[in-house]
């Protein structure tokens, strides 16, 4: 499961989001002086109830995230953040900005680029003794370390200059050089998707004005009144989310914008035993696909079978698909598409 770490300010009730979006599986997980709350966050899919019944299956599991957060801790409070902390963030598979949205969404656009900006701050204080570090391998060592940190300099030196620009982190480094500055844990490189803790009686027509601004990594959030949904029945909890203009669940909504910052996309797979539905980043092989599920299915690989969820729960079975035309052999190389159901032949 992705690790998400939220953050934001103060005032933007990152408490609160965090319990709209787990509701009930909440565990304390103390890190150090640290005290962390972390959470699981499954996300309800209309596709796997019809796919269960296509496979007879005895259970379905959903895609799920791990949330976590550290009460007490906020970025931008006009004092350096708690470094343990920081630390932690920096492990982290995803960031989800918290910021309020009071004044609209574009006071809120306005608080979470504060925020990118203290995480540009964070990350320069990272860059900053690297590059004298690297400078300092120039000259020194092996003549192969030295071509090597003279590499890393470059990107480095890049990164920084971004920073210091106020632009992307990443922007113009390929993706191989991206990859080199991992071992950093810049905050800046990592996806991130932003909550808006929206004021009940505004939450509607924020998520009118995010919807239209295109922000597909944003979501809206009522989150006053979501994090006390869960003590209420399934049809109650829909009238007050209603009431909100909010379509669906908390859950699923952040889920679509984790989905969208991370760029990932699900497929299925599925037997008498289970239903599942798993994320793979976009552009991923039918092997990446096998190595998600299990790592002796990618090293046994011998060929895959894909089919759009969609058209196999219209067909109802996997063989009438099959004389439908519409199911797929598919090698290693294929790229799995959004929604596919993938049936993994490998060699024991």
């Amino acid at each position: 499961m992705p690790e998400i770490a939220l953050a934001g300010d103060f005032e933007s009730g990152v408490d609160a989001v965090f319990a709209a979006a787990v509701g009930r599986h909440v565990v304390d997980a103390p890190k150090g002086r640290l005290s962390v709350q972390t959470g699981a966050m499954p996300l309800r899919d209309p596709r796997l109830p019809p796919l269960r019944s296509v496979f007879n299956a005895a259970q379905t599991i959903p895609v799920s995230f791990t949330l976590w957060h550290a009460p007490g801790q906020a970025l931008a409070a006009g004092e350096p953040p708690n470094a343990e902390w920081i630390g932690r963030l920096r492990t982290a598979d995803a960031l989800l900005l918290v910021v309020s949205g009071q004044g609209g969404l574009e006071s809120a656009a306005h608080r979470a680029a504060t925020l990118r900006t203290e995480l540009a701050v964070l990350d320069l204080a990272i860059l900053e003794p690297a590059q004298q570090r690297l400078e300092e391998r120039l000259t020194s060592g092996p003549r192969v370390d030295r071509r090597e940190a003279g590499e890393q300099l470059a990107v480095v030196t890049r990164a920084r200059e971004a920073l210091e620009a106020e632009r992307p982190l990443l922007e113009g480094l390929s993706a191989r050089e991206a990859a080199s500055l991992r071992g950093f844990g810049l905050l800046g490189a990592k996806p991130c998707a932003v909550a808006c803790n929206a004021p009940d009686d505004e939450a509607a027509a924020i998520d009118a004005q995010r919807a239209a601004a295109h922000h597909d990594d944003w979501c809206v959030i009522g989150a006053a009144t979501e994090a006390e949904l869960d003590d209420l029945s399934e049809h109650d909890a829909a009238e007050f989310r209603a009431d909100l203009g909010l379509p669906g669940l908390a859950s699923q909504r952040l889920g679509q914008a984790l989905c969208r910052a991370l760029d990932y996309i699900t497929f299925y797979t599925g037997n008498s035993r289970s239903v599942n539905a798993w994320l793979l980043p976009r552009g991923a092989t039918a092997l990446d696909a096998a190595a998600t599920i299990h790592t002796d299915l990618a090293a046994g690989f011998i060929r895959a079978d894909a089919a759009g969820a969609d058209d196999l729960i219209a067909a109802g079975s996997m063989a009438a698909l099959r004389d439908l035309g519409q199911l797929r052999r598919v090698g290693r190389d294929y790229l799995v598409s959004d929604a596919e159901v993938i049936q993994v032949h490998f060699s024991r």
